[in-house]
């Protein structure tokens, strides 16, 4: 989260406005509303990643941060443990979720995001992101997945014969989630929602 307005109003006290959510790929953990007296911590360029080897992912291992001015071994560095995980590498989650009803079954449509120079606006597609372009579209009943869906564009048809195996009739609106893949870390963040068929 981000805001364009933060001002003292008292020692180590801010108000802030104009939030911005879901930078970086948080738009899933942003759904929850910020309560007032909500801990703040800034970010700057004295953050970095635990590490930049993918062997490193769930491997747990142990730290000590303080000063660099000082001796790690200083009184002022604190000590903790902390495990690498894969959240900064799983594509993001596609948006636009669309539902069009066509003659052969029903054409599911998204548009996916990067997390690689995805922020100029003057691109007509960001860019992939990825090794290899590839989605998994998962099709809910009441709650319960009925049918995976795998395609290699944003798109695919989920066909009238599914649609009649999973439902037995015809539907006017899909409960459904699309995700992109990694060949890196697998099934990135999922887009969910209910989508009505045009």
């Amino acid at each position: 989260m981000a805001a364009a307005e933060a001002e003292l109003v008292e020692a180590d006290v801010y108000r802030i406005g104009c939030l911005l959510r879901g930078l970086a790929g948080s738009d899933l953990l942003a759904t929850r509303p910020v309560p007032a007296g909500a801990t703040v911590v800034l970010l700057d360029q004295a953050l970095v990643p635990l590490t930049s080897r993918l062997d490193d992912i769930g491997r747990h291992a142990y730290y000590r941060a303080g000063p660099a001015t000082l001796d790690h071994g200083d009184p002022a560095y604190a000590a903790f443990g902390a495990q690498a995980t894969d959240v900064a590498l799983r594509p993001l989650a596609p948006v636009h979720l669309r539902a069009r009803r066509l003659a052969a079954g029903i054409e599911i449509s998204f548009i996916r995001r990067t997390r690689l120079n995805g922020d100029g606006w003057d691109v007509a597609e960001v860019p992939l992101g990825e090794d290899v372009e590839a989605y998994e579209i998962d099709v809910f009943r009441d709650g319960e997945p009925v049918r995976r869906l795998r395609t290699p564009e944003q798109r695919a048809l989920y066909a009238v014969e599914q649609e009649l195996a999973d439902f037995g009739q015809p539907q006017r609106r899909l409960d459904i989630a699309v995700a992109q893949l990694s060949a890196v870390v697998g099934r990135g963040f999922a887009r969910r929602g209910v989508v009505e068929v045009r």
